[in-house]
């Protein structure tokens, strides 16, 4: 992609996801339009996602960019897929689920959430399990100056 500067209301943005060497790290894309949003996330090869959670009056979409993902649901940690390089998975709003990098190279993981009309600032995440990883306790270690290439 080449960088330009976009008229309104278009923009144009590129992934700056940092490289972990433990844990997860965001980089957020910087687009939003509308209802739409778009974030990657970078997760490490011993390190998954924080716990059983939802999103109420958010419908995402995760598409794996690097590396694979186990997504798992319910109290019960049902397996809901194994989703590699170039698949996807989506969760309807207010689904609870988590993920975590199964994969010997670091997950690269793009989240593509759209509000619903349930939507409330605020309260756009409901947790069913106490975070272990994420939010003030989140654990990770960035590699410096290091971010994810496609």
């Amino acid at each position: 992609m080449t960088a330009v500067e976009a008229p309104t209301p278009y923009k144009v943005d590129k992934v700056r996801a940092p490289v972990v060497k433990r844990g997860k790290a965001g980089g957020a894309l910087g687009l939003r339009a509308g209802i739409l949003g778009v974030g990657v996330q970078v997760v490490s090869s011993d390190m998954g996602e924080t716990n059983l959670h939802s999103h109420p009056g958010t419908d995402s979409v995760w598409f794996v960019l690097d590396g694979e993902a186990e997504f798992y649901g319910t109290d019960d940690d049902v397996l809901i897929g194994r989703i590699a390089k170039s698949e996807g998975i989506a969760i309807p709003a207010g689904s609870p689920y988590w993920f975590k990098c199964s994969s010997e190279e670091n997950l690269v993981i793009m989240h593509i959430t759209a509000r619903t009309p349930d939507y409330k600032e605020g309260a756009s995440r409901k947790d069913y399990k106490p975070r272990v990883v994420g939010g003030a306790n989140r654990i990770r270690d960035l590699i410096p100056g290091e971010f994810w290439q496609s």
